[in-house]
């Protein structure tokens, strides 16, 4: 607090002449006012056995002490304590002659120590200062109280002048800060009335700053407004935890969407002193929020629509290569085999697209114990009944354990499955699958005898839109097994296996 310890030397003079004469320099009473007991236990550790130390928490607590002030001195502890000009000026009123001392922070507010000199304290002690620590008040007390130093009024007084411009400066510049916000905002005590505010929430309000500061919520224009900022303070002050809420206003006019943060205004020792808000406007957010939500809905549609179409004419055309089947000689039937084959494949991408969308536009994850066994097991025989013409072989025992997975888990083995199988330029394809289990995790091994996958593309296969050398497919597949296995928390590459390629899939243990 610089200067503030001569500066407010002016007051604290005039309350110590006027008393001087009446006080003793020895006193055997000490009151302190406030709720910093550990603070109380030090003083009185330190005090002779001759001096009392008594207690109270406010004015109306010291019935009991002598208000001839015979021997006594107060000590008050603006730190712990709310109002304290208003305290020490009721003590002051109670114990007309009594000595009263206040205690303060190193960075309490030069006013707030100006109104405490002037309701009638005599000197003040900083708490972080040698005086104001327990050890040394008692003997600092006594010399206070029997000191006969005078400083000069004129010195005092322009001292205090250039603390008080110093902090309008101060002031100043907090005020351009809070202006230069675009987000209305404002800051008011416990009882609600406004203490500051910007120049946004000026134009929120509709009013002007000189008729808002001094006015409580309940009397602003609008009362909608007056909802918005009031709303949640009990919370506020009750627990001292941040709020968020979000209305709906109309403002100039016009219906708008606000999102407003409040958090206490706290003070050290004396607790919550009031709130601190800001009011955003997130109209255009909830705007396009909703154009989102309705493309998104349209596209969901409009994906749905075509799959189901696409997939209808393709079990057509497959049922119908089937009936050809007894009708084609041998000359014909490695081109419907190919065709049949790609039938396959194409419903394969319509499910895929199917897998993909559903998430891509899932905002509300979230993983669950997935059984391992059952999940590969079911793809597996799909895979075996859809093309019957690969070889789809298990090595050992498929552990019964569950994973850290979601319902989409099948989709990720049924296209590493698939993939195995339409790009194999084998005669016959074939699949070989096992699975290895740590503490922690499980890995899925899927080795094909396909032509294999160059160094150079092993990480390019799983990328969006990578179709992998020769292939038809649209490479939605792997990119989904990617993006599925990463929200998992597990891995997936591909490495080279005996005869093609292998590829590995890393998944969390549920029950690790």
């Amino acid at each position: 607090m610089p200067q503030v310890n001569n500066a407010l030397r002016y007051v604290q003079t005039q309350n110590t002449h006027q008393s001087r004469c009446k006080r003793p320099v020895k006193f055997e009473k000490i009151l302190y006012v406030g709720t910093d007991f550990d603070y109380v236990s030090e003083i009185d550790n330190e005090t002779p056995d001759t001096v009392t130390v008594d207690t109270a928490e406010t004015a109306e607590n010291v019935d009991s002490f002598p208000a001839d002030g015979v021997n006594s001195v107060v000590v008050v502890d603006t730190t712990t304590v709310k109002r304290p000009a208003q305290l020490v000026q009721s003590l002051s009123d109670r114990l007309d002659e009594t000595p009263v001392v206040a205690v303060v922070e190193p960075t309490t507010d030069p006013l707030v120590v100006f109104d405490v000199l002037m309701a009638g304290a005599v000197d003040y002690v900083e708490r972080d200062a040698t005086s104001g620590q327990p050890t040394q008040l008692f003997a600092y007390l006594q010399a206070m109280v029997g000191s006969d130093t005078y400083i000069d009024d004129e010195d005092m007084q322009r001292l205090f002048r250039r603390e008080l411009e110093t902090r309008r400066q101060t002031e100043t510049r907090l005020a351009t800060i809070l202006d230069r916000i675009p987000h209305p905002m404002f800051y008011r005590d416990t009882d609600g009335v406004y203490l500051g505010c910007n120049t946004a929430f000026e134009t929120f309000c509709g009013e002007p700053r000189e008729e808002i500061i001094g006015s409580r919520t309940e009397e602003l224009r609008s009362e909608q407004h007056a909802a918005v900022c009031e709303k949640h303070d009990d919370k506020v002050l009750e627990t001292g935890e941040k709020q968020v809420l979000e209305a709906t206003i109309t403002l100039q006019g016009e219906e708008r969407h606000v999102r407003t943060h409040k958090a206490p205004l706290s003070a050290d020792r004396t607790g919550i002193e009031g709130i601190v808000g800001s009011i955003e406007d997130i109209t255009e957010q909830r705007r396009q929020e909703q154009t989102l939500r309705e493309q998104t809905e349209n596209l969901e549609i409009l994906n749905s629509v075509t799959r189901h179409d696409i997939r209808n004419d393709l079990q057509v055309v497959l049922g119908m290569a089937e009936v050809l089947r007894d009708h084609v000689d041998d000359d014909g039937i490695e081109y419907l085999e190919t065709m049949v084959t790609k039938g396959h494949h194409a419903v394969d991408i319509t499910r895929q697209a199917r897998d993909l969308t559903e998430t891509m536009l899932d905002s509300e994850f979230g993983t669950d114990r997935i059984p391992l066994k059952s999940t590969l097991e079911t793809q597996i025989d799909e895979i075996r009944s859809t093309y019957s013409q690969a070889i789809v072989t298990v090595d050992g025992e498929i552990p019964s354990t569950a994973v850290v997975a979601d319902g989409m888990l099948a989709s990720v083995f049924r296209n590493i499955l698939a993939n195995g199988i339409q790009h194999n330029d084998s005669a016959v394809p074939q699949l070989r699958v096992w699975v290895q289990t740590t503490d922690e995790w499980v890995t899925v091994h899927i080795a094909d005898n396909g032509p294999g996958v160059p160094d150079d593309r092993k990480d390019e296969i799983f990328g969006r839109g990578e179709k992998g050398l020769e292939s038809s497919g649209t490479g939605l597949g792997l990119y989904l097994v990617d993006t599925l296995v990463d929200r998992y928390g597990g891995d997936v590459y591909v490495t080279d296996s005996d005869e093609g390629a292998e590829f590995v899939i890393s998944l969390p243990r549920a029950d690790h």
